[in-house]
């Protein structure tokens, strides 16, 4: 079986912290490449790292707050005015991902949208609970415990024989639990330390569940300014931009 490689482009949380980019992650296997959430700083990171924005064949969205989405704007005006892109894009997301995404083209490219572009952009919105196959991916969205509106995935992934799991932005829910079994890799959102909050995720939580997830490989990302000021505390390992690892 091949190795999926996943690279955090982005590993930062909104705010910059670290000086790291926005939520980004790409999964490169031998017959997909695709993004994992595309926070406005993401093709500065891609460009960064050396990876091609016209490989990626599709963006996956946990959420439409602009340091997991934002960058999507960017990455198509790149698709139409340098990378000159031919080839089909996938956009998957939460509910009203197409309208957002024009939306924020249009606050910050007026007319853009409406020229018309040389690819086709497929845009399709996740259902809860529901396994989706897209372009060879296998996909499942769980309800996460971020927005007021409840418009937020944990994201399950099946890959060519691999499955990684991405817990978005959240507080604790025990839908962690359930889409974290049996996983490669689960990339697991911490903003917090020691501090509790309803709609982020601290580590003294997840050190106290960890034991529930299941999965071979536990990554803590979007650290915010309390937990990256404890990174040195904290026994699992935590995601640092450019940082890959084969699953």
């Amino acid at each position: 079986m091949s190795l999926v490689d996943v690279q955090f482009l982005g590993s930062g949380d909104a705010f910059g912290t670290g000086g790291r980019f926005n939520t980004c992650f790409h999964v490169l296997g031998q017959k997909n490449s695709f993004l994992i959430d595309c926070g406005a700083s993401s093709l500065i990171a891609m460009r960064k790292f050396n990876v091609d924005p016209d490989s990626i064949e599709a963006i996956f969205l946990t959420h439409l707050h602009g340091d997991h989405f934002a960058g999507v704007v960017f990455f198509l005006m790149d698709a139409r005015y340098v990378s000159k892109r031919t080839r089909p894009l996938i956009i998957a997301g939460p509910r009203g991902v197409k309208k957002r995404v024009i939306e924020a083209m249009n606050a910050l490219y007026p007319g853009c949208w409406d020229k018309g572009i040389d690819f086709d952009v497929f845009f399709v919105e996740l259902k809860l609970g529901q396994p989706q196959g897209l372009n060879g991916i296998k996909v499942q969205a769980f309800q996460a415990r971020h927005l007021l509106d409840e418009n937020d995935f944990i994201l399950r992934f099946e890959v060519e024989g691999k499955t990684i799991v991405y817990s978005g932005d959240t507080g604790w829910t025990d839908h962690l639990v359930t889409a974290a079994q049996f996983s490669d890799l689960f990339i697991c959102e911490c903003y917090l330390y020691d501090q509790q909050c309803e709609f982020h995720m601290d580590y003294m939580t997840l050190q106290e569940n960890k034991h529930r997830f299941n999965t071979r490989n536990l990554v803590l990302t979007h650290l915010g300014p309390d937990a990256l000021a404890q990174k040195k505390q904290m026994e699992d390992q935590t995601a640092f931009d450019g940082l890959i690892i084969s699953i």
